[in-house]
C-alpha cells in the first residue's frame, strides 16, 4: 500500500470518530467534591466544669463531684453489706422530694450516653446515706465506682443547680412564651412532670437544709438538646402562678400603672414596657404587705442610660403601692470608675438635693412635701456610698433617696404609700431589735 493510500485509509477511519467526538456531550459537575462530613459540636452539651473548679478546689469541701476519701474507704464496706443483702432503711433511687441524697435514672440517648445522676449534700455522708446509695445501685442494677463521679454525673452540695447552662436562644424563646402566657393566656397542652425518664427534662427538689446544700431550692435536670417550646413553656407555668387578672385586662391595668408611675416618679409616657415583666397576685415582699397588686418594669425607649421604673399597683384601688426608679444610673451601670469616698451623711445637703428631685418628679397636685429627714448612710454597691434621705408626703407616702456622696445626685429612688411605709418601718424596727439581741 503506497503512502497515499495509507494515509487516505487512516482518514477514513479517523474523521467519523473524531467528529462523533465533536459531538459528545460532556457533563460538567456543577458543584464541587463534598468532603467527607465533620462532627459538629453539640452546643446544647454538658460542659466540664474542672477548669473552672480546679484552682478553688481545695476550698470547695463536699462541692466537687466526688466522694471524700472517708466515704469512699467506707463505701467500700457498706457495699458488700448491701450486695449480701442488708437493705437501707428507704430507697432514694429516683427520689423527687425532700432530698438529700438521690439516684435518678436518665434517658440515656438525651444525656449523651449517661444514664444515672447522683446527687449529694456538702457535708461528709453518714453510714445509713451511703447505704441508700450502694441499694440504690443495686436497685437499678448497675454496678458503681465512686471514682466514675464527675460533672455529667453528679451534683454535690448545691455547687450547680441543672445539668446544663440554658443556651441564648432558650432564654430568649423562654420569655417570649412567659410573655405570652401573662399577656395572651397561652398555656402548655400538658403540666410538667418532674420525672426525668419520661420526657428528658425533670426537677428535683431539695431538703430544707442549709448544712446539705448551700442555697438551691431544686435542681433541674436538662438534656444535650435544645428544648422545645412546649418544654420551656411547662417550665415557666411551673415556676410562676396563674395570674390573678385576665389578659384581656393587662392593658387596662398597665395604663393605671403608667399613669400612677407619672405622677409620683416622673416616668415618661414613651417609657417602654419590659418583656415578660408583668405579675399579677399576692404582692410578694419581705415585709409582709400581701395586697392583690399588678407590677411590671418600664424602661426609657432607645436611652443608652437605661433609665428604668418599677411600680406595683393595688389591684382594688388602681393606687401605687410601692416602686422604685434610677434617676441616676451612671453609678450604678460602672460603679469601677467610682471610688470609695466617704461623707457625712447628715449634712444639710443632701436633704436639699433629695427635696428637688422629688418635688420635680412627683407631680401628682393631690399631694406635698410635708417631712424630709437623713436617715442612715447605705451603700449600693462595693465601691458607692449614699446618704439616705426619708421625705413624707402629706398622705403619709415616703420616699426613700440614696444620694451618691461621688456625684450628688439621687442614684436610687423608692416609693412607699402609706401602709407599705408602716410595714416596712415594723419590720426594720423588730429586726434592728432581733440583731441587738442576739449580739448580746
Amino acid at each position: 500500500m503506497t503512502g497515499k493510500r495509507l494515509i487516505a485509509a487512516l482518514c477514513a477511519i479517523l474523521l467519523p470518530l473524531a467528529a462523533a467526538a465533536e459531538s459528545a456531550v460532556e457533563i460538567l459537575p456543577t458543584t464541587p467534591p463534598m468532603p467527607n462530613p465533620v462532627p459538629g459540636k453539640n452546643e446544647y452539651s454538658f460542659e466540664d466544669l474542672d477548669p473552672y473548679y480546679e484552682p478553688y478546689s481545695p476550698h470547695l469541701p463536699y462541692m466537687l463531684p466526688e466522694m471524700s476519701a472517708s466515704e469512699k474507704l467506707r463505701f467500700a464496706d457498706i457495699r458488700r453489706r448491701a450486695e449480701d443483702d442488708e437493705k437501707p432503711d428507704s430507697s432514694v433511687l429516683n427520689k423527687m422530694e425532700g432530698v438529700t441524697v438521690s439516684l435518678i435514672q436518665l434517658p440515656r440517648d438525651q444525656y449523651e450516653g449517661e444514664d444515672w445522676y447522683l446527687i449529694l449534700p456538702c457535708r461528709e455522708m453518714t453510714d445509713s446515706e451511703l447505704l441508700q446509695i450502694a441499694g440504690a445501685f443495686l436497685e437499678a442494677g448497675i454496678r458503681f465506682d465512686p471514682d466514675l463521679l464527675n460533672w455529667r454525673n453528679c451534683m454535690r452540695g448545691g455547687a450547680i443547680t441543672e445539668t446544663r447552662d440554658w443556651k441564648g436562644d432558650e432564654r430568649e424563646r423562654f420569655f417570649s412564651l412567659g410573655e405570652q402566657f401573662n399577656r395572651a393566656g397561652l398555656r402548655p397542652e400538658t403540666p410538667f412532670t418532674p420525672s426525668v425518664e419520661d420526657d428528658g427534662i425533670g426537677r428535683v427538689w431539695l431538703a430544707d437544709d442549709p448544712e446539705s446544700f448551700s442555697g438551691p431550692e431544686y435542681f433541674s435536670f436538662l438534656p444535650a438538646r435544645r428544648l422545645t417550646d412546649e418544654e420551656l413553656l411547662q417550665i415557666y407555668a411551673l415556676e410562676n402562678p396563674e395570674p390573678a387578672i385576665q389578659p384581656t385586662e393587662i392593658s387596662k391595668y398597665e395604663t393605671l400603672l403608667r399613669q400612677e408611675l407619672s405622677r409620683r416618679m416622673g416616668m415618661p409616657a414613651s417609657a417602654v414596657h419590659m418583656l415578660n415583666s408583668d405579675y399579677s397576685g399576692e404582692s410578694d415582699n419581705y415585709w409582709g404587705d400581701s395586697r392583690t397588686v399588678y407590677s411590671a418594669c418600664f424602661e426609657d425607649a432607645g436611652s443608652f442610660s437605661s433609665h428604668s421604673w418599677l411600680g406595683e399597683i393595688e389591684l382594688s384601688s388602681g393606687k401605687l403601692i410601692q416602686a422604685r426608679t434610677d434617676p441616676d444610673p451612671r453609678v450604678l451601670q460602672s460603679p469601677e470608675q467610682h471610688t470609695d469616698i466617704r461623707m457625712d451623711p447628715w449634712d444639710p445637703r443632701w436633704s436639699e438635693i433629695a427635696r428637688e428631685t422629688i418635688a420635680s418628679l412627683c407631680t401628682d397636685p393631690a399631694v406635698e412635701i410635708a417631712q424630709v429627714q437623713p436617715w442612715r448612710e447605705s451603700r449600693i454597691n462595693q465601691y458607692t456610698w449614699c446618704a439616705e434621705i426619708r421625705v413624707t408626703l402629706t398622705d403619709g407616702a415616703v420616699y426613700q433617696a440614696d444620694i451618691s456622696y461621688l456625684t450628688g445626685t439621687v442614684v436610687m429612688l423608692e416609693y412607699y404609700d402609706a401602709e407599705s411605709a408602716a410595714l416596712l418601718d415594723y419590720y426594720h424596727d423588730h429586726t434592728y431589735a432581733e440583731e441587738e439581741a442576739g449580739n448580746e
